[in-house]
């Protein structure tokens, strides 16, 4: 990936305002709101594995994907880390401890080499106080990260092995653009993570679905091949699937 500093500025200008007309977010904004905040971006290129920022840190800015996947995840003393959310292009992460101030509540960790933008509290906070409509799509997204934390505290009290990680792969997995298969780059340790199991316990049934055909096992992640047969493992919880 290259750095900013290979690409020339007129066209790293240009990519911001792209992006930011194009998030679900700033899309709304006026075009001079938009020149205001794409002055204030700082481009950041991440490699696989790093750590982007780590609970505890101060929440001084917002981060957004443009390019890659990060993971949220809570560390544990015994190395059984809670993964909550997988942010991949076009989402953004930290906006809790941008908006209240207060410390990082997860580690994020980028799972690929990842570009984002990073946007400085001082900087949007005052938009946030101009436009009532970016106001209002905040709400929308942290109403809708509340939603997820409490389907999957569900997910983990309620529901059997099969039935957890079908609602798990469906729910991060994402398009791919070139093959336009379903895929989930997660691994299994932090996919088994997410649901409450052992790695051996996710690769087990994994690999009991690689063999009907319904997922693909790779290095690179997990290829959903039936959609219909997870989500019917989804709806129809049982023991066995």
């Amino acid at each position: 990936m290259p750095s900013p500093k290979d690409i020339p500025r007129h066209q790293r200008d240009a990519d911001k305002r792209s992006v930011l007309q194009n998030h679900y977010l700033f899309g709304k904004l006026s075009p001079q709101h938009i020149d205001r905040l794409a002055a204030c971006i700082v481009g950041r290129f991440v490699t696989q594995g790093a750590t982007i920022c780590a609970k505890g840190d101060p929440g001084s800015s917002l981060f957004a994907v443009c390019k890659g996947a990060v993971k949220i995840t809570v560390p544990s003393v015994d190395g059984h880390d809670a993964m909550f959310n997988l942010i991949g292009k076009g989402d953004i992460f930290g906006e809790i401890a941008l908006l209240d101030g207060r410390p990082r509540t997860a580690d994020a960790i980028a799972i690929t080499d990842c570009e984002l933008f990073v946007i400085e509290r001082r900087d949007f906070l005052p938009l946030v106080r101009e436009e009532p409509e970016m106001a209002l799509k905040l709400i929308e997204i942290l109403c809708a990260r509340l939603r997820q934390t409490t389907e999957q505290a569900e997910n983990l009290m309620f529901l059997h092995l099969p039935g957890r990680l079908a609602k798990a792969l469906l729910r991060l997995s994402d398009s791919d653009p070139n093959t336009h298969e379903r895929k989930v780059v997660v691994t299994q340790k932090d996919l088994g993570n997410i649901i409450g199991m052992s790695r051996e316990s996710t690769n087990r049934q994994l690999r009991l679905w690689e063999q009907r055909k319904w997922v693909r096992l790779g290095r690179g992640g997990i290829v959903i091949l039936s959609v219909k047969a997870l989500e019917a493992v989804a709806e129809n919880d049982s023991e066995t699937a």
